[in-house]
């Protein structure tokens, strides 16, 4: 019998339900938790809240922690992965994307060659960056945005859904439209 894997989250949250499913379609056996204790089993943060998952995960031995990879997801061999990371349903992380501890790449969403996320940072369903993105830590990429090739995107950003974005985006900033322009 395989090990139960903690799931630390709200059994209502989007992102609990999410690493549930995926935890159901690997066969893996799991318990659903709002604060894990001392413990040797594997773990996986689900909360909502980016900034409260973080803090979860700097609390945890790295030790623990785990990755959950939908089983019709692709990831290169190539691809670096830190720990705590959801790959959802038909995503693609393609060979040298570099994914720092937290990454959440919803269904269908795509994380070309070259690119490197930040940590906590999030795609949503559909989303695209293209090879060598750069973006930086905590940043929000909306369902069906596209990044365009070499962008960087600064921290704390947020992309809205369906936004193209074709130049630079700074930190602590939204970004609309196509092409996407910074909303002031």
């Amino acid at each position: 019998m395989s090990e139960t894997l903690i799931v630390v989250g709200d059994a209502d949250g989007i992102l609990t339900r999410q690493a549930c499913e995926i935890a159901s379609l690997l066969d893996l056996q799991f318990d659903i938790v709002s604060k894990p204790e001392a413990s040797s089993r594997k773990v996986f943060v689900a909360l909502d809240d980016f900034q409260a998952r973080a803090e979860m995960v700097a609390e945890l031995p790295r030790t623990v922690l785990t990755n959950l990879v939908h089983p019709t997801a692709f990831v290169s061999p190539q691809a670096e992965l830190g720990l705590n990371i959801m790959i959802g349903a038909h995503a693609i992380v393609a060979m040298n994307a570099q994914l720092a501890d937290g990454v959440t790449a919803n269904a269908l969403s795509s994380i070309e060659h070259d690119n490197v996320m930040g940590a906590f940072s999030f795609l949503g369903t559909g989303a695209i960056c293209c090879g060598h993105v750069t973006a930086g830590e905590f940043v929000f990429i909306g369902g069906g945005a596209v990044i365009q090739p070499g962008i960087t995107i600064g921290a704390h950003t947020t992309i809205g859904t369906g936004a193209v974005v074709v130049k630079d985006a700074e930190s602590h900033a939204i970004y609309i439209g196509n092409p996407a322009k910074k909303k002031t």
